[in-house]
């Protein structure tokens, strides 16, 4: 299971829990190697672009319950 947010200037837009990296893929409709890293850390917020509103993606794994 993983939760996912995305966030625009600080405000939470999208929050929803899923049972795969694949999932969010397809809802979010991003390649499944863009959710990936997302979900490694591996993607950074660029300091300097030209959008006006730039999302933050946050993937948690969460803990298997037992």
């Amino acid at each position: 299971m993983f939760n996912c947010e995305v966030f625009i200037n600080g405000e939470c837009v999208h929050k929803q829990t899923y049972k795969s990296l694949t999932d969010i893929s397809e809802d979010l409709n991003l390649t499944y190697h863009q959710v990936a890293e997302y979900s490694a850390g591996r993607v950074k917020r660029r300091i300097t672009n030209h959008f006006k509103f730039h999302p933050v993606v946050s993937i948690t794994k969460l803990p298997k319950s037992k």
